[in-house]
């Protein structure tokens, strides 16, 4: 035997027994798929006779999902969904973990969805998982405890346009359900796990045909995850006995930021989410031995609900910290997998990826920076370091080597840096400041004078 070769994976829940709703299509599919390969006996329950015909024949493609029983049972009938748990539990004696996946999803808003869909959307997601828990929580006791696991989401903890008013409440619900549940069972030998995914792609729930100006806003701010992600996540929570899963991991700084800004959010709710600023007439002459006109922002500029929230949670001292420490390698993750095409700011506040030639290595060296675009296409940078005291290397490299580029929604540009001084430099401060106010703290907490350069074209 090789000691060299890695040994095969052992199965993390063997012989468990497994209830999953909705799980026959997208992340259900998922979950259930890696269920099974990590040797549980896992029960689906799915409504849509198609989706549990095609589940069944994919599955038989994958090895090690052979215990995987299949039921066409619909949860919003609360008889028929206790009749298929109870099945389940007199086949195996036990019932180990339930996993409530099931959703009904219709983008709509409020005077466009009907009442009856609405109340669709409440039963499938909260009251089922309300009456699957009530089903499944003697039976748990009398055994030897077990995991209950809801599908929650980032629609439910962060309010903005997109997701529809009924499918946003149903994972709120879902939400207070699943902690509240947490709390009174504190002690015993039943865990509950709340699994908060964000922007998900190639599942059913996001195939559906949808306008782009349906799709959920947060889906602008994320990287997109996947079913199998969401899945492998879970199953590791169940094994482990995780209260909390968000993926991606660093949602929780982001509902600290939406926590920050609750007037943002009533401002927000009031205007549909769309509030305006209007930078096109915001000029600031500028007088300049070599440079002689005004800075103004390139058209109108759309301020997001989230876009007002990090600029309120930006001068937080303790969000800025974290972010400082999770927003450049997601940055550059996020741009060197779309290809240069995304950031994790785009959406929110200017953005762009600067690469640089390092001044000691001679190596090109890339910083996700905020950024103000002139009207000219040049660009505005301040060496801000997220309010630290030592100056960011890219501000040392751009003085020592000028020459660098930048790369904004997939398009690259070389670019000649220039550090602005004098009537130039305090009438750029005024306006970055205007637009992104956080740098005002920035300043205060760096203890030094920021430099701020403006990116030419070439």
């Amino acid at each position: 035997m090789n000691p060299f070769r890695p040994k095969p994976a052992l199965p993390s829940l063997p012989g468990r027994v497994c209830l999953v709703t909705g799980g026959a299509a997208g992340i259900g599919l998922a979950l259930t798929c890696a269920l099974a390969t990590a040797g549980a006996h896992v029960y689906v329950g799915d409504n849509s006779p198609s989706n549990l015909e095609r589940a069944s024949g994919d599955l038989a493609q994958v090895p090690g999902t052979a215990s995987v029983t299949f039921a066409e049972v619909d949860v919003t009938d609360r008889a028929a969904l206790e009749e298929w748990i109870a099945k389940v539990h007199a086949e195996r004696g036990r019932i180990d973990v339930l996993v409530h996946n099931a959703a009904y999803i219709r983008w709509a808003d409020v005077d466009e969805m009907s009442v009856e869909q609405a109340q669709l959307s409440m039963r499938t997601a909260y009251d089922a998982l309300v009456c699957s828990v009530k089903a499944v929580l003697p039976l748990m006791r009398a055994g030897d405890g077990g995991q209950i696991v809801a599908m929650g989401s980032a629609a439910g903890r962060i309010f903005v346009k997109g997701p529809s008013a009924a499918y946003a409440a149903a994972k709120a619900a879902i939400e207070a359900y699943t902690e509240m549940l947490r709390i009174e069972l504190a002690g015993s030998n039943i865990g509950v796990t709340l699994v908060r995914p964000a922007t998900v792609v190639g599942t059913d729930f996001f195939n559906v045909h949808v306008p782009s100006a349906r799709m959920p806003r947060i889906a602008d701010l994320l990287p997109a995850t996947s079913p199998e992600k969401v899945a492998a996540a879970t199953v590791e929570a169940i094994r482990n006995g995780r209260a909390t899963v968000d993926i991606p991991g660093y949602l929780p700084s982001l509902y600290r930021a939406y926590a920050m800004a609750p007037e943002l959010t009533r401002k927000a709710a009031a205007t549909g989410g769309s509030g305006r600023r209007d930078y096109a007439t915001s000029r600031l002459t500028v007088a300049s031995p070599t440079r002689s006109e005004p800075i103004r922002s390139s058209g109108t500029h759309q301020d997001s609900i989230i876009a007002r929230i990090l600029k309120k949670a930006g001068g937080n001292a303790h969000f800025v910290r974290v972010m400082s420490y999770v927003a450049p390698d997601i940055d550059r993750a996020a741009h060197r997998l779309s290809g240069g095409r995304m950031l994790l700011m785009p959406a929110t506040l200017p953005s762009l990826m600067l690469t640089t030639t390092g001044r000691l290595s001679g190596q090109p060296r890339q910083t996700p920076l905020l950024c103000h675009l002139e009207a000219d296409g040049s660009h505005l940078v301040v060496d801000t370091n997220f309010g630290r005291p030592p100056r960011p290397a890219w501000s040392h490299n751009l003085l020592a080597t000028p020459q660098a580029s930048v790369t904004r929604r997939g398009r690259t540009l070389p670019v000649t840096a220039t550090l602005l001084e004098g009537t130039e430099r305090a009438a750029a401060w005024d306006h970055l400041v205007e637009i992104w106010p956080a740098y005002v703290s920035f300043a205060q907490r760096s203890g030094r004078r920021l430099r701020i350069f403006r990116l030419t074209p070439a």
